[in-house]
């Protein structure tokens, strides 16, 4: 398994629950491990196998959940 980690800033968060919402959001994702989003410094660390998923998928998911990826 080749499990890549990738920063990815997220604007639009003002709560916990945003938070709640991005990391199933990506965590949904077939070939993602793990997801954390962090409220305050406006960011997700993902890691995941980039053989099943990729970043765009990922940024895709945020949005889709009603966020920001920049």
């Amino acid at each position: 398994m080749n499990i890549t980690q990738e920063t990815i800033r997220i604007e639009g968060m003002s709560c916990g629950h945003c938070v709640m919402t991005v990391k199933k959001a990506i965590e949904s994702l077939e070939g993602v491990k793990e997801a954390n989003v962090s409220l305050e410094d406006k960011k997700a660390v993902v890691e995941y196998d980039e053989k099943k998923v990729k970043l765009e998928d990922i940024r895709a998911a945020v949005k889709e959940a009603g966020y920001e990826p920049v």
